[in-house]
């Protein structure tokens, strides 16, 4: 679910992640297992220009303390921070 939600921003624009600094979004997503996740995303200028995109994933169980995280950066000129 978090690699989903990250290949939905991996289509967007460095302007437009730009414009996503600092939002925050919660879903509540149906897996395929048929469990209910909380899927939480939000940007963050990552310095030097960087946007940082963050999405964390959990069923709301014990995992929540710990939740699966999964992060993008994109440079200025677009490209991908490996």
């Amino acid at each position: 679910m978090a690699e989903e939600r990250l290949a939905e921003w991996r289509r967007l624009s460095y302007g437009e992640w730009r414009v996503m600094l600092e939002d925050r979004e919660l879903r509540q997503v149906v897996g395929e297992d048929g469990k209910r996740y909380s899927v939480a995303c939000h940007g963050l200028d990552d310095g030097e220009g960087r946007v940082r995109m963050v999405v964390a994933v959990d069923d709301g169980g014990w995992p929540a303390f710990v939740p699966q995280v999964r992060v993008e950066i994109m440079n200025p000129d677009g490209t991908f921070l490996d």
